[in-house]
């Protein structure tokens, strides 16, 4: 965590779970974002809108020389980023609060509620450490952003190379029930994520988990329903499969990740595939590109495109502007030009 508060640069790579870092009883830092959007479809837009807003606060520190704690808050929170592709407002909505155990580098222990250690970009999601003001919908559709449960995980090097892992549970605890009623959640699941170096600058990484999902029922948006009412969940659990890479020099950043959820009892199979290039003009100014195809999205597969640019001018402000457009309209997913300021604090 420590790492990334030190600077604000392109996110790099890195291996699952990473450690909490630091020393003291408490350190606190967060960040804010602010995203502003023109979206052309599915609705006519005659004014800008706000489709994000974010401020989180984080406190660190060590109990003890080998327990450590993290929690994050989202002290306000306005996202369209959600498995319904709706608004939602929260208030103190816990991200991540836990507890870890460290018994050597090779093992560590989690409890609490942490990040799903899918991919790169969910434990990467602060505005700051991203390319893009919008985020791919591979890296949060088929699974929830957060869990509650316990972890195992640790680094080490073989052959010169870096490498983590990370095995996780998330039991039948229904802890998110004053969570966003938009979000997708886990009933359970049980999963693992290992990555490595494979040379330097070029991070490689493989998920897999078996699931279960509570979502919202999308036809349900005008009931005024409570959270907890108007979802559905998957009838049996469901096998999840991902891949993930990210190669980084001092002018070029690529990264792509995929996802795939297997079919279950009244749900058909989804998932998708994302990749963004980012590439230094002049100083802190960046180009970045990203595609995306996904399916299913209102029953249907859909392509998206996105192209902008990043202006990363220091540790306190990051700036990005950019298009993002749709091969076919959707209801979940703005057509239309974005506009995000965040900082890390």
């Amino acid at each position: 965590m420590a790492m990334l508060f030190a600077c604000v640069s392109p996110a790099l790579g890195q291996l699952p779970a990473p450690p909490v870092v630091g020393t003291g009883p408490l350190q606190v830092g967060g960040y804010g974002a602010l995203t502003l959007s023109f979206a052309e479809r599915p609705e006519p837009a005659h004014a800008v809108e706000v489709s994000e807003l974010a401020v989180a606060v984080l406190a660190w520190g060590q109990i003890s020389p080998r327990t450590s704690y993290l929690a994050e808050l989202d002290m306000a929170k306005r996202t369209s980023e959600t498995w319904t592709g709706r608004e939602t407002d929260r208030r103190l909505a816990p991200v991540r609060m836990y507890l870890e155990y460290t018994a050597s580098d090779l093992l560590r222990f989690r409890a609490g509620r942490f990040l799903t250690p899918i991919g790169q970009w969910n434990e990467q999601h602060a505005e700051p450490l991203t390319w893009t003001p919008t985020r791919p919908l591979t890296t949060y559709l088929p699974f929830a952003k957060s869990l509650n449960g316990l972890l195992v995980a640790g680094e080490g090097s073989a052959g010169g190379h870096d490498l983590g892992y990370a095995v996780y549970w998330a039991p039948s605890l229904d802890l998110d029930r004053d969570l966003s009623a938009e979000e997708s959640r886990f009933v359970n699941a049980f999963g693992a994520r290992v990555a490595g170096v494979a040379r330097p600058g070029l991070t490689l990484g493989l998920s897999v988990a078996r699931i279960r999902r509570s979502r919202p029922i999308e036809e349900a948006d005008t009931t005024g329903a409570e959270v907890g009412e108007g979802r559905e969940e998957d009838g049996s659990g469901r096998a999840l499969l991902g891949a993930d890479v990210r190669w980084e020099t001092g002018r070029v950043d690529l990264s792509a990740e995929a996802n795939w959820l297997a079919a279950a009892e009244g749900a058909p199979y989804e998932g998708g595939a994302s990749g963004t290039a980012a590439v230094r003009v002049y100083g802190p100014l960046w180009t970045v590109l990203r595609g995306e195809t996904y399916r299913p999205v209102d029953g249907r597969s859909v392509r998206i495109g996105f192209a902008g640019v990043t202006v990363r001018t220091g540790p306190h402000l990051v700036l990005k502007a950019g298009r993002q457009f749709l091969h076919h309209p959707s209801s979940r997913i703005p057509d239309g030009w974005f506009l995000s300021f965040s900082s890390l604090f």
